[in-house]
């Protein structure tokens, strides 16, 4: 017979799935040493001026293109700058950060995957839409995945060099919420990282598909803000002193 006190409110679907997890066993602890920052796809590609740009050689009035990608915009520029915050206390902390870029490793992108392939995704080195946007950019030391499908695993030489690295805990940033970063925080989690996504460094072109993925990894607690993660950085360098 279930103890639920009859007078207690309500049981809800949360409780309900909590029972599947009683005996979870927690990841180990977050240090300097095994976290990491992974920002995905902060480039021109995914910027709202690319795309603006873009639109307008297609012959679409500049004026119609910007109205279409105002409420993006916004998000956009919102979540960048929060990256760029999270970017900035990661290192201060000592924090390694490891960015990613969409971009062929061949002039001719034959190396580019079906999928994108299929798109006309063919971006080879030195394309336009291949440059870091500049408030994420990488410094000389930090380390850059370049990959030709959507998820930062696929193909890529992430999984060793995390190991590598002893890494065990990632926070994840970048874009877009619902494709490069949802694949990537799936996989991360499947490969036994500690995986969070940075809520609010994120976003989708379409403003319910951003909700929706960040809403899934929320009811799960794999995702924190980027006040969170700031705050959760700086502790670690004060506990290493």
């Amino acid at each position: 017979m279930s103890d639920h006190n009859q007078n207690s409110s309500p049981i809800q679907l949360n409780d309900v799935l909590g029972a599947l997890f009683l005996n979870a066993t927690p990841p180990p602890a977050a240090t300097l040493d095994n976290t990491a920052l992974l920002i995905i796809d902060c480039q021109h590609l995914g910027e709202p001026a690319y795309l603006e740009s873009q639109a307008v050689k297609a012959g679409m009035p500049q004026a119609e293109v910007k109205e279409a990608l105002a409420d993006f915009t916004a998000r956009y520029q919102s979540a960048l700058h929060n990256t760029a915050r999270v970017l900035q206390a990661a290192r201060q902390a000592g924090i390694p950060p490891i960015h990613t870029k969409i971009q062929a490793l061949t002039a001719n992108g034959r190396d580019t995957s079906a999928l994108h392939s299929r798109f006309g995704w063919n971006f080879p080195p030195n394309s336009p839409a291949t440059q870091f946007v500049e408030p994420t950019k990488p410094l000389d030391n930090e380390i850059v995945i370049t990959k030709v499908a959507s998820g930062a695993f696929t193909g890529t030489s992430l999984d060793a060099t995390l190991k590598n690295m002893g890494i065990e805990h990632l926070l994840i940033c970048g874009f877009m919420a619902d494709e490069c970063v949802e694949t990537t925080v799936r996989v991360a989690l499947d490969y036994g990282y500690a995986t969070k996504v940075v809520s609010d460094t994120t976003t989708a072109y379409h403003a319910e598909s951003a909700e929706a993925t960040i809403g899934k990894f929320t009811s799960y607690g794999f995702a924190q803000s980027a006040d969170e993660t700031i705050a959760q950085f700086q502790a670690m360098a004060a506990d290493r002193g």
